[in-house]
């Protein structure tokens, strides 16, 4: 992969930059509205949403309003899986015909087709070049902006998927194909604000809806009141992942480019917001969940930490980032025979030093690794340096470290210098970390023990040291503290 597909798309990043940009934009196809800057739904559809914000915003006078702004083009709040009555009439259960509108160019081609490979490969739901389907997905190249009808609507026929200029990337193609299939933004899911909180004082009013939660809602004449139907929207079970791909970035609409929008509960997850790297497991779990793919297979595969069965081969399981194996039950194979592995905490404090070199050609490099205690215990992360470039979302370089009990969201991603000197601790006594360079350079330096579940922080513990350098561009220690103050290392 080149390093210009991990840039990310400037005319996606700066889509309300004009004034063609509004909250709601009427298309080229009448029959619809951009919602969100990158839904195009009906009129109908449309007037559920609204009014179901419109309770709710009635009902809450929100401190806090759903996150502003996504990328170029149109905005996108983020729901989960669109339900309504007529489903599973409204997904593509006997495949997606799909066909190329003569406006596109060769880049944007290719990350569509990568985004159709992606979809099909995690999911059960099949691609096929349209032929003489009166029902199929039409991408075109020739509008402004990205955005995309959502679901299946047999009363359209033809549904319009545009990917403009600057919208050539990954990220942003399996994105609005995944609203093709389906899926909303996550930040509209109706538990949002367990996870995030809105700052509605940096955005404009007239664009202030686009952080409503959308409460698709159904009427009761009999109570006089509009009811949240979970037929509507479901989030299958599945927790809320502020690292999907279908998630604002924390400055999405705010009219000033240091104050977020959207702050994450949970501090450690604000760098995670807004990843643009593509789908996240959780993303590929309820687009599995929402096609019914698990009913392929006559029988489950006994997946471990989180996993759930691959419908294209019944007999493995498809795992979270950071683990592998027929049933999710190993770690994740690293890029490299030079890194990744299991560290096993100790009561004193050990250093852990790593850092990943991209040559004049840049590909993707990941190294990942498990630190563990014994049961009952917890793991306490000191980070002690980072040196990266800092972007929204931490996708290009950086550090991921699952310290939740659930291992399928994306977990705290840092990037940032800032970052440094911050201390988390862990929920069970295993802790996944991803270490990975995607543009440019990344080192990151921790220090790592485990402590009872009632322990405090301890800025003085002990840490063995093993180093490694090689042709892959990796340098990994790790090393005891009080050996490594006397100045002490052992070498690979």
């Amino acid at each position: 992969m080149t390093s210009s597909n991990h840039q990310i798309p400037i005319a996606y990043l700066t889509r309300f930059s004009t004034p063609l940009r509004n909250s709601i934009q009427i298309l080229i196809f009448p029959s619809d509205i951009l919602y969100e800057g990158d839904m195009a739904i009906s009129y109908k559809q449309l007037s559920l949403i609204v009014n179901g914000s419109t309770e709710y915003r009635k009902a809450a006078k929100p401190r806090y309003k759903e996150r502003k702004g996504d990328l170029k083009d149109n905005e996108r709040p983020k729901r989960q899986a669109y339900l309504d009555q007529n489903y599973p009439a409204t997904i593509w259960k006997n495949g997606v015909p799909f066909m190329f509108h003569e406006s596109l160019n060769p880049i944007a081609k290719a990350a569509i087709l990568k985004a159709i490979h992606f979809w099909y490969r995690e999911t059960c739901i099949e691609f096929r070049p349209r032929t003489f389907q009166k029902e199929y997905l039409l991408f075109i190249g020739n509008d402004d902006g990205c955005w995309s009808t959502v679901g299946r609507d047999a009363s359209q026929g033809k549904q319009v998927v545009s990917i403009g200029d600057g919208c050539e990337h990954f990220g942003v193609t399996s994105h609005e194909l995944a609203h093709a299939l389906g899926v909303f933004h996550e930040q509209s899911r109706f538990d949002r604000d367990e996870s995030v909180t809105f700052n509605p004082r940096v955005v404009e009013k007239d664009l202030l809806f686009n952080f409503a939660k959308v409460l698709v809602v159904n009427w009761h004449a009999e109570n006089n009141v509009f009811q949240i139907s979970p037929r509507q929207m479901s989030t299958y079970g599945l927790p809320y992942d502020i690292g999907s791909v279908m998630h604002y970035t924390p400055t999405e609409f705010s009219n000033f480019p240091s104050i977020p929008t959207l702050t994450a509960i949970d501090t450690n997850l604000q760098q995670t917001m807004g990843q643009l790297e593509g789908p996240s497991f959780v993303d590929v779990h309820i687009m599995n969940q929402h096609y019914q793919c698990q009913d392929k297979c006559e029988t489950q595969a006994p997946c471990q930490n989180g996993g759930f069965t691959n419908s294209r081969n019944c007999k493995v399981c498809k795992c979270p980032t950071g683990f592998g194996g027929a049933y999710c039950q190993l770690i994740a194979p690293s890029f490299s025979p030079f890194c990744g592995g299991i560290l096993n905490a100790e009561e004193t404090a050990r250093r852990f030093d790593i850092t990943i070199r991209q040559s004049t050609t840049t590909r993707s490099k990941s190294c990942v690794y498990h630190i563990k205690a014994p049961e009952g215990k917890k793991i306490i992360v000191n980070i002690v340096k980072i040196d990266s470039r800092c972007i929204e979302g931490c996708y290009q370089d950086g550090l991921e470290m699952k310290m939740k009990k659930d291992f399928r969201p994306v977990g705290y991603r840092f990037c940032c210098p800032e970052s440094s000197r911050r201390k988390i601790v862990s929920e069970s006594n295993l802790v996944p970390f991803i270490v990975y360079s995607r543009e440019n350079d990344f080192s990151v330096s921790f220090e790592y023990s485990f402590v009872s579940p009632n322990a405090g922080f301890d800025d003085e513990k002990a840490s063995n040291s093993v180093i490694i350098d090689n042709s892959d561009g990796v340098l990994a220690s790790d090393t005891p503290i009080l050996l490594q103050k006397l100045g002490f290392q052992r070498h690979l």
